[in-house]
């Protein structure tokens, strides 16, 4: 049994939805005329096949991903930030347009919202984010058939900044002379030092890096889609990497000062190679971003204090100009394709004078 209601003026519809829960309607308007024949509509439509609410459409999609979640064709981080960007999309939605159904899906202006977010103070990469994830669930109910076209098409979903900075050869090796220093003259080194010397080395993410153990334990196997795991071969001085749904082998003999001098400080309970001593466990990626912060600020032979990244950027570089090929590049690093490894070698113009000497 459905019925008219007004507040403040407005007129609103009440009914039930597929579930037989209670739901209001703005009708958005004040000629009561116009609000009966808008009643009628909405009763002749549900009448035969009542249609789902933008509320139910997003609580089966986020069943959906933890059922992905389970099968391991999904990270938790992914559905973690589903289950934040979707509902408070449709806080927005019922804002702007009040209880929306499946076939008024179109009506939902998803330019509008990107300008609320960057109203709402967020960077332009935030507000891409949220519209990827939006934009995911959309192409979910696509396949479904619930919504026929892409609605996303003609939407300008903000791209993540660039990273072109990249360390120059010189400053590339300033900055492993200097962690060199830096251990070498230490009783003690410190561990940031040495962690750094490995990503100098190797071209590892902190993320890799983080997680790594001293061994292989019995939760690291497989490929899934959210299962990363680093660990250390003693025997063959190899690491084996799973990352971003990538598994690769990396030689470490050329850098195994590293681990025996971590090895020395390494307490039995201790999985991690790099262990918090306030968590006994890893330190987490924001917490070695601050490190690693701090310590490149004190290198004078930097133009600028340069990311964990943009270091990842400079062996990618190095290697090339050492004439590595681009696809050994590409194991070493865990790149998906050369693609990739082509995009991150960042020649600076000095690079192809060789080149354009031939044309003289």
């Amino acid at each position: 049994m459905s019925s008219l209601y007004r507040k403040r003026g407005i007129f609103y519809y009440q009914g039930k939805d597929e579930d037989g829960n209670r739901f209001q309607k703005s009708l958005r308007t004040r000629d009561r005329a116009e609000a009966k024949e808008k009643k009628e509509k909405l009763d002749e439509r549900f009448s035969t096949d009542t249609p789902s609410t933008l509320a139910k459409l997003v609580e089966d999609y986020l069943e959906h991903r933890h059922r992905k979640v389970e099968r391991d064709e999904l990270s938790e981080r992914t559905v973690g930030t589903d289950e934040y960007v979707l509902p408070l999309f449709m806080d927005w939605v019922e804002d702007e347009c009040g209880t929306v159904f499946s076939d008024e899906l179109e009506k939902i202006d998803f330019s509008a919202f990107k300008e609320a977010r960057l109203a709402d103070g967020v960077s332009p990469t935030t507000a891409g984010n949220n519209l990827r994830h939006i934009q995911s669930f959309f192409s979910h109910l696509r396949r479904k058939g619930v919504v026929e076209k892409d609605l996303f098409k003609s939407v300008e979903i903000p791209q993540p900044r660039r990273r072109d900075v990249v360390p120059t050869e010189r400053e590339f090796k300033a900055l492993k002379e200097w962690l060199d220093k830096q251990i070498e003259k230490a009783d003690k080194p410190k561990w940031i030092h040495l962690l750094m010397k490995l990503a100098c080395h190797t071209g590892m993410r902190l993320g890799e890096i983080a997680i790594l153990k001293w061994e292989r334990g019995p939760e690291d196997f497989g490929t899934g889609h959210s299962r990363n795991y680093v660990y250390l071969d003693c025997g063959e001085k190899n690491l084996t990497v799973k990352f971003k749904r990538k598994l690769r082998v990396i030689p470490v003999g050329h850098i195994w000062s590293v681990f025996e001098e971590m090895r020395k400080r390494r307490e039995p309970s201790d999985t991690y190679v790099f262990t918090s001593l306030a968590s006994g466990s890893h330190y987490t990626v924001s917490t070695l971003c601050g490190k690693w912060k701090t310590e490149v600020k004190k290198i004078d032979g930097l133009s600028r204090p340069y990311t964990s990244h943009s270091i990842r950027h400079g062996v990618v570089t190095h290697l090339l100009r050492q004439g590595v090929p681009v696809y050994k590049v590409g194991k070493i690093v865990g790149h998906s394709s050369e693609k990739i490894t082509e995009r991150y070698s960042h020649f600076i113009p000095d690079d192809l004078e060789d080149a354009m000497s031939l044309l003289e």
